[in-house]
């Protein structure tokens, strides 16, 4: 039992050492025997270590050449007993995922594990911790967080199944699914000509790191022919959001007038954006928005929903997808649509 225990911390160990840059693929880890003195370890230890690494295809034995680095291409051929969520933080939109995650998950028997990612630790660390606990299939949500491309190449290498949810933007290391932001915009907009509105204003947030929010704005601007008016929300100050709406009406110096609309890039946006007409007795101005909220109903606020339960099926079915292994497998972007809902 205690020789098990060496040989599975030694494995972990070396993972450790690949996922950090110690040792690189394509090169070659030391020997058995330099490995086990260097180590103070068993030569039997340690060979027990790499074959668990060569049954995982983390290293290629060559006659003659030595042990190298081989981080796999494919996913990793396992089960769906437990799947992880990772997150920044918790908020309303992506609680509802959870939610219809969870349920889908539960009628494949599989068991879901929500990690709420600390704000002082990477998220690519939160990951590697994750996979020395042999959790191997993934589901992370980055919001606005940046990631370190290389050490998820070597977390997808060392047998990590990802997928990237709420991500549009095409990764050669796990699937992303994302909703439909062009078709989101698209309907929006179609709605509110067809009351007869000619002058459409659009605002969003100022974070074009957000895949989301570059998608939605480019959209509304080809929509309009470049004849656009777009207003940005600062993404970092949104507890003084009601302060910048208010902003917003002013400089746009609204009326009570049917012939104008605004398209609101979420729903915090919209919702805060009715709220303050509603205030000023500007009810006249029709507003839209992304994504549906329970107040957005009580506000009589438009909106395309995004369909949780669609996005859930298709993350859980492209983790069943890299669980097969498969050699010729390739990360792909699944945009899936939502529904306009007319109030």
């Amino acid at each position: 039992m205690e020789n098990d225990r060496l040989y599975l911390s030694l494995k972990n160990r070396l993972c450790a050492m690949i996922y950090t840059g110690i040792y690189k693929e394509g090169e070659n880890i030391p020997p058995e025997r330099v490995l086990a003195e260097r180590l103070e370890l068993s030569r039997v230890t340690v060979r027990k270590a790499l074959d668990l690494l060569e049954k995982d295809q983390i290293i290629e034995r060559v006659q003659g050449s030595g042990t190298q680095i081989k981080l796999r291409k494919k996913g990793y051929r396992g089960n769906l007993d437990l799947i992880a969520l990772v997150a920044p933080a918790q908020n309303p939109f992506f609680a509802a995922f959870i939610d219809s995650f969870q349920k889908e998950a539960n009628q494949h028997d599989s068991l879901v594990l929500f990690m709420q990612n600390p704000a002082e630790e990477r998220i690519e660390d939160s990951l590697f911790k994750l996979f020395q606990k042999n959790i191997r299939n993934v589901v992370i949500w980055l919001e606005s967080l940046q990631i370190d491309k290389e050490k998820i190449r070597r977390l997808r290498g060392l047998g990590m199944n990802i997928v990237f949810f709420d991500i549009s933007v095409p990764s050669p290391y796990g699937d992303c699914v994302a909703l439909d932001n062009e078709d989101a915009v698209d309907a929006l907009y179609k709605f509110v000509k067809e009351q007869g509105i000619h002058k459409i204003y659009y605002i969003g947030w100022d974070n074009h790191n957000l895949s989301s929010v570059r998608e939605r704005e480019e959209t509304y601007k080809k929509l309009s022919q470049n004849k656009y008016h777009i207003f940005h929300m600062n993404w970092d100050n949104k507890g003084r959001l009601t302060e910048s709406i208010e902003q917003f009406i002013s400089v746009c110096g609204f009326k009570d007038d049917t012939q104008q609309a605004v398209i609101c890039g979420d729903g915090e946006l919209g919702i805060a954006l009715k709220k303050a007409l509603i205030m000023q007795r500007l009810e006249g101005i029709t507003v839209v928005s992304v994504d549906d909220y329970p107040e957005a109903k009580e506000l009589g606020l438009s909106v395309y929903k995004q369909c949780f339960p669609k996005l859930a099926k298709q993350v859980y079915c492209c983790l069943a997808e890299q669980n097969n292994g498969d050699a010729d497998w390739k990360a792909l972007v699944y945009k899936v649509k939502g529904e306009f809902i007319r109030r």
